[in-house]
């Protein structure tokens, strides 16, 4: 039996492609007819060629969040504009430069002609779109306000993207100088401190323990650096397994909030990410305890997920909202005032968009100040760590005077 690698057409005319294994090529054609596809050619390959190929398909399967940003937005545009949802699906299908969002398009154009639910259609997609997404969907397709829900979709995603990327662009420069440290040190230790041991080796004297410590910590990284770098590789390897488990992210979610001023940008960034998410869901017409799952997924954070799903727990046994959540030390007052007084007044989706907005500008001031101090801090850092390993380096040549009559 081989393997073969066809391209085909089915009964409505849509391209087809894959494997079939056949003792000939013939046989490879009847067997794609058997299943209603024209075959336009059949090619041999090999199992290995096959592997490769699928490997290059699942590492290449990603969607951006522009990207879905963009999509939901056209999306939304196109059926406001009297166009069916498959005719919408369809064109955009045909402009999409993602070979693997095209392929997903398709696949969701033919749930929908199958007689599937919006909400069903996109739902088998959870690497692509969010439960909020989904749970969102079903809300306008109900209430026939798929354009308008779409677009309000469009506009949270654009906001948690441009949340992450402010996250992400404060701590730019201190990677970048991390890097950089890094690779002088590396470069200091395997090619500067060896001649400097060689060096003092020939002069016999004992060494100041500074510059000890320096070529002790040479001798090792140079001597040793596989073991060093397998330790590493392990340690990140049992450190991605834990988090990979429930308790493992449960753990390292609540160490998260509670780290000295990074934990205030987590819990700021969750909860926003948490109250947008929310107003939408209650805007939308969901019940306050149905959208509160999706809404706490939103957040991002395992251990808030568990907190608030205690308070949808106490919800759900009469309690109200505000004394659900204040029952929590991990929310700030703020936010229980905020909910409690959206509850008397009937308007908690617009309370809670307000204090979105407000953690985005607290989230924005603390970033100012941090990459404000970070940088003199990281220069001051960098110095000191080169400067350390100069000053142990040259050290003994002060200490040491009959040095170089010794070396000659």
């Amino acid at each position: 039996m081989y393997f073969y690698r066809y391209n085909s057409k089915d009964r409505r005319g849509r391209t087809k492609r894959g494997y079939i294994e056949a003792s000939s090529e013939q046989e490879a054609h009847l067997l794609l007819e058997k299943q209603g596809l024209y075959p336009l050619s059949i090619k041999k390959t090999t199992p290995a060629l096959k592997i490769l190929e699928k490997l290059k398909t699942v590492f290449s399967q990603g969607v951006s969040r522009d990207e879905l940003i963009l999509f939901t937005e056209q999306l939304s545009t196109l059926i406001s504009s009297g166009i069916s949802i498959l005719e919408a699906l369809d064109g955009l299908h045909v402009q999409s430069e993602n070979k693997y969002f095209k392929k997903v398009i398709g696949k969701i154009k033919e749930k929908l002609e199958q007689g599937k639910s919006i909400k069903k259609a996109f739902s088998e997609f959870p690497r692509i779109f969010p439960p909020l997404y989904i749970n969102l969907l079903g809300v306008g397709e109900f209430a026939g306000t798929l354009d308008k829900i779409l677009l309000e979709i469009a506009g949270y995603l654009e906001k948690e993207e441009d949340l992450r990327k402010k996250v992400s662009a404060a701590f730019a420069y201190p990677k970048f100088v991390a890097i950089i440290t890094s690779l002088v040190v590396v470069f200091m230790v395997s090619f500067v401190l060896p001649s400097f041991a060689r060096l003092y080796s020939q002069a016999g004297e004992s060494l100041p323990k500074p510059t000890r410590i320096v070529l002790g910590l040479s001798h090792f990284i140079t001597n040793q650096w596989m073991y060093l770098l397998i330790a590493v590789s392990l340690a990140y390897l049992a450190y991605r397994l834990y988090y990979s488990t429930k308790t493992g992210k449960y753990q390292v979610d609540r160490l998260k909030l509670k780290i000295p001023l990074f934990g205030k940008i987590n819990l700021y960034r969750s909860l926003s990410l948490f109250t947008h998410s929310l107003s939408i869901i209650l805007t939308s017409g969901i019940d306050l305890v149905a959208g509160l799952e999706s809404a706490a997924a939103a957040s991002g954070n395992m251990y808030l997920v568990s907190e608030f799903k205690k308070a949808q727990q106490k919800i759900e046994s009469g309690k109200n909202f505000s004394e659900s959540v204040a029952d929590s030390k991990i929310f700030p007052s703020i936010l229980v005032q905020m909910i409690a007084v959206g509850e008397k007044s009937g308007s908690l989706d617009f309370l809670l968009e307000k204090i979105a907005e407000i953690w985005d500008r607290n989230i924005d001031h603390i970033l100012k100040n941090l990459a404000a101090k970070i940088e003199p801090i990281t220069i001051i850092i960098l110095g000191f760590i080169v400067g350390f390993i100069a000053i142990s380096m040259y050290l003994p040549m002060f200490g040491l005077p009959g040095l170089y009559k010794k070396i000659l």
